[in-house]
């Protein structure tokens, strides 16, 4: 009887310490829960000593089955317990990243979606006026999209956006952005990019997309066109630190609407053809001035 007692009381002192391990290390996954967890822990921990003092009391000659069992079994509930905890924890992780992804991601295409494509702008426009760096974007749209959803019907129109999606991620750089803002309106922000490193991206653009159909059709594969705007800022005249406290805000509006000024030339001169400017000011009267040169 003493030796059985014994070899369940060192297997409960086992499980209450693999208890105890594994709530320390699920501490750095608890994220706001971290302090619940870290007090569950050291009492787990202290625990460790209700399972060690009954072997003592064997060793003494006092031997209760009973109790053992009773210890065995409830380190065993705490592990499964713990367990089912974690997994509870990872998967909340995983719900939470999830979302934050959802709340970025354009849901067709996987692209960032309008708000935070601009939240990007804005980052990128104080980066690039600390840094004295020039900022690109192309305001790129699909030609006579309309007439492709009203001809093949809304499925062959977002096969369309998917693949066009494609085609940009496929050529830009893994440090540029690329998001679609709404319809077939795309953005793509090239950091450390000047006017002609901008232009030379949106050609190698408009040749991916116009050379190779982007979707397949009961009537054949569908070839589709697309128009860009290009807009470049830079703050070459401005102090760093009035650079870099400027009103970033302000000047990522301005660049888009310095981009959208050339994309409906792009639209105005034929379609399937890029168009650029070059913005050299913060303010927006230079800024539109400079769009009109």
């Amino acid at each position: 009887m003493t030796s059985i007692v014994t070899i369940i009381l060192v297997m409960a002192a086992l499980l209450q310490l693999v208890a105890a391990v594994l709530a320390l290390r699920a501490i750095p996954r608890s994220g706001r829960y971290r302090y619940p967890w870290i007090a569950l822990s050291l009492a787990l921990v202290l625990m460790i000593e209700r399972r060690i003092v009954p072997l003592y009391d064997v060793r003494d000659g006092i031997a209760n089955l009973t109790d053992a069992l009773f210890a065995l079994l409830i380190s065993a509930l705490m592990i499964f317990s713990l367990i089912g905890l974690d997994r509870l924890l990872r998967a909340i992780r995983r719900d939470q990243e999830q979302l934050a992804r959802l709340a970025i991601t354009d849901s067709l295409t996987g692209l960032a979606n309008r708000r935070h494509l601009f939240a990007e702008l804005e980052r990128e426009v104080r980066r690039a006026s600390r840094s004295r760096q020039p900022l690109s974007v192309l305001m790129m749209d699909l030609d006579h999209f309309k007439a492709v959803n009203d001809q093949y019907g809304h499925a062959v129109g977002d096969q369309v956006l998917v693949a066009m999606a494609g085609r940009c991620l496929a050529r830009l750089r893994t440090t540029d952005i690329c998001g679609r803002i709404g319809g077939e309106a795309f953005v793509a922000l090239l950091p450390d990019t000047d006017a002609d490193g901008a232009a030379i991206m949106a050609e190698r653009l408009c040749s991916d997309v116009g050379e190779v159909p982007l979707a397949d059709t009961a009537g054949g594969p569908l070839a589709v066109t697309i128009s860009i705007g290009v807009a470049t800022y830079h703050l070459p005249s401005l102090p760093v630190d009035e650079a870099a406290g400027g009103n970033a805000v302000g000047h990522a509006q301005d660049l888009l609407r310095c981009a959208d000024l050339a994309l409906y030339q792009a639209k105005a001169s034929g379609r399937n053809c890029v168009q650029g400017y070059v913005g050299d000011s913060a303010t927006i009267d230079q800024i539109v001035a400079g769009a009109g040169e």
